[in-house]
């Protein structure tokens, strides 16, 4: 399915319209199908307008169209024949003897139905159906239901619709009960199809049709396995918002990323871990439930610290009250929308793939600097966790079998060499050894406190000692940078995290150690990612 996105209703009416009066152009006898309803009427007009100004002709085209109401009289004003003459065959040269609407004032509505297919059989089939949607995914009047009949045929009108058609007669004594329609396997024998959609109130199904399960409970769904249909829609149909959380043991940041994986609002939230893990989520639901009053919200997406085993979608994390805690389901039970869970750092991977410096990559590794070291693997645009939702646990991976013990029980991990929590570590061991280098008196200076940025800071004083503690820092950075690309081979690493805003002050001398032919870079999105990540996991599954 082709999807054209224009910028209002009258952008859409008009290239909806080129389309039709091509197809004129190029076969002046073609068999065209027309609907009914508010949406189309723009595209009328247009090509009214086209008519008048000789640009298109209509006295060889035929058409075709979807259904009417059953009873109903052709010169009631609400019927679709009057509908159609109002609305364009009044107003072109077309020949009214070639305009084919299915007669509501029948007797026998079952072979009206059966002679209208066989007509549409002789016409040589409809070159270019054009469509409406409902709100409920109807295609003319075939309704969701467990079964749609192929052929034009006639049916009841749900209730809603009743209500719905009620507004355009005096009382809704008077909305007809039924209808004659043709039925998706009629449709779908057309040549070409165009689907028109606009306004917010068609956003939800626009969405499902564009992103859902071809299933009779959405018939406009069926058009998905048609080879020529084309959705045109204005932005406010199609614009999708999807809202993306990211869970750390402090804060809960969180971000509305639009279509083009843009955040146009976020925030955070401080993680309240006193509340427990019930705590934790109902604060994001309500959360939510308030953003969706000002955002079409069609899917939540949750990156968070710990594991998520790949089945079961449970968190367990050391820093967080989450142990085997059903986040995604209990989440879902409460707002009735798509969510999705998954790894931080792998939702950070997956935001820097899709909209950030590796969005022309396919396989990437992101390795994140900081309390430790987390890593996210990309393959062919899809975050990979491995069996059991565990794997991108570079962090512990061993680079030194004599070396230093780390909490996970394990010797000698990377973590305890090239986090940022090593490097400070080996700044306050580089201090007390020199007490009387510009390293140790500039931490002396900020009353012994040692971050990420000392030992920069002391190096942009010249100082020999910690330009000695951060070329031993950028050697263990290497060998595990080393390792982990001799593994995947990806087509590029992105490093994230804090220490990363040094630039090109760490990636120059680390590509130098390197030397390597896969390119290392950056991150672009730096603390956003994870949220633009998580807000795109929905569709990143499909």
């Amino acid at each position: 399915m082709e999807v054209k996105v224009c910028n209002n209703y009258e952008e859409m009416s008009a290239y909806a319209a080129k389309i039709i009066a091509s197809q004129i152009i190029l076969k002046p006898n073609s068999i065209i199908g027309l609907a009914t309803g508010s949406t189309p009427i723009g595209t009328y007009k247009e090509l009214i307008k086209m008519n008048k100004e000789q640009t298109v002709d209509f006295k060889d085209v035929t058409t075709f169209n979807l259904d009417e109401y059953y009873p109903i009289k052709q010169t009631n004003d609400q019927s679709y024949k009057y509908f159609m003459d109002v609305n364009l065959f009044d107003h072109i040269n077309i020949n009214k003897e070639n305009t084919h609407i299915p007669n509501g004032e029948t007797t026998d509505p079952t072979f009206e139905c059966q002679k209208y297919d066989k007509m549409i059989e002789e016409a040589g089939g409809i070159d270019l159906q054009i469509l409406g949607i409902g709100q409920n995914g109807h295609i003319g009047f075939n309704e969701p239901d467990e079964f749609l009949s192929p052929e034009t045929h006639v049916t009841d009108l749900t209730q809603n619709t009743i209500e719905a058609n009620a507004r355009f007669f005096k009382d809704i004594s008077e909305v007809p009960t039924k209808a004659l329609t043709m039925g998706m396997g009629t449709i779908m024998k057309s040549k070409k199809i165009i689907v028109l959609a606009n306004g917010k109130n068609k956003h939800d199904i626009v969405n499902q049709l564009i992103n859902g399960k071809i299933s009779t409970n959405i018939p406009a769904s069926l058009l998905k396995v048609h080879s020529d249909v084309t959705l045109i829609c204005d932005k406010e149909a199609y614009s999708s918002m999807h809202l993306g959380f990211d869970i750390g043991g402090t804060s809960i940041k969180y971000g509305v990323v639009d279509s083009k994986k843009n955040i146009i609002e976020k925030g955070q939230i401080p993680t309240q871990q006193h509340n427990g893990a019930e705590g934790i989520l109902d604060e994001i639901i309500a959360l939510t439930k308030n953003i969706q009053k000002t955002h079409p919200i069609v899917s939540v997406g949750i990156g968070t610290a710990g594991t998520v085993d790949a089945e079961t979608k449970t968190v367990t994390a050391s820093n967080l009250p989450f142990k085997n805690t059903p986040v995604e389901n209990y989440i879902k039970e409460k707002i009735e929308i798509p969510v999705s869970v998954e790894n931080d750092a792998n939702s950070a991977a997956l935001g820097e793939a899709l909209a950030g410096v590796a969005q022309n990559v396919d396989n990437v590794l992101m390795v994140t600097l900081g309390t430790g070291i987390g890593g996210g693997i990309i393959i062919n645009k899809k975050i990979y966790s491995g069996t059991n939702g565990e794997a991108g646990e570079i962090g512990h991976m061993s680079i030194n079998a004599d070396g230093l013990s780390c909490p996970c029980g394990n010797i000698g991990c990377w973590e305890r060499y090239a986090s940022v929590t090593a490097l400070i570590e080996q700044t306050k061991k580089a201090a007390e050894e020199n007490p009387d280098s510009i390293l140790a008196k500039k931490i002396a200076s900020k009353n012994g406190t040692v971050t990420g940025r000392t030992v920069f800071d002391a190096m942009n004083d010249e100082c020999d000692v910690a330009k000695d503690v951060f070329d031993k820092y950028i050697s263990y950075l290497s060998v595990g940078l080393k390792s982990i690309i001799n593994i995947f081979k990806p087509g590029l690493v992105v490093l994230a995290g804090g220490i990363t805003v040094q630039g090109d002050t760490i990636l120059n001398p680390l590509l130098k150690q390197l030397n390597s032919t896969t390119p290392v870079k950056i991150s672009r999105l730096q603390n956003d990612a994870g949220i633009v990540g998580a807000a795109m996991l929905y569709k990143s599954k499909k």
